[in-house]
């Protein structure tokens, strides 16, 4: 179940979110490969559904506690700030299907 929709959906679609404790706090960080240990939350991988999470103070609940969100919160900063194909590249042809 997405945290900031509240729709459930398949993991392959959602983003594994996990507590982490470092430098005295607990820090939310994403988990890409999924294999991190501890408590984790799960989210679609757009930011609108991150940033619904962040408004709804859904991170607190789902880690019972208060965390810190500076670390995903710059992970989805640079997920959106991505550039994104223009649409204009070449299919090259698979080898032997040149002719």
């Amino acid at each position: 179940t997405c945290i900031g929709c509240r729709k459930t959906d398949d993991q392959a679609v959602l983003m594994r979110l996990a507590a982490v404790g470092a430098e005295g706090r607990i820090a939310v960080r994403v988990d890409e490969r999924r294999r991190m240990s501890g408590r984790g939350a799960w989210v679609h991988r757009g930011t609108a559904c991150f940033a619904a999470a962040l408004r709804r103070h859904a991170f607190n609940r789902a880690f019972r506690g208060s965390v810190d969100t500076a670390d995903a919160e710059a992970w989805f900063k640079a997920l959106e700030d991505a550039p994104t194909g223009s649409g204009l590249e070449t299919v090259q042809p698979e080898s032997g299907s040149e002719i």
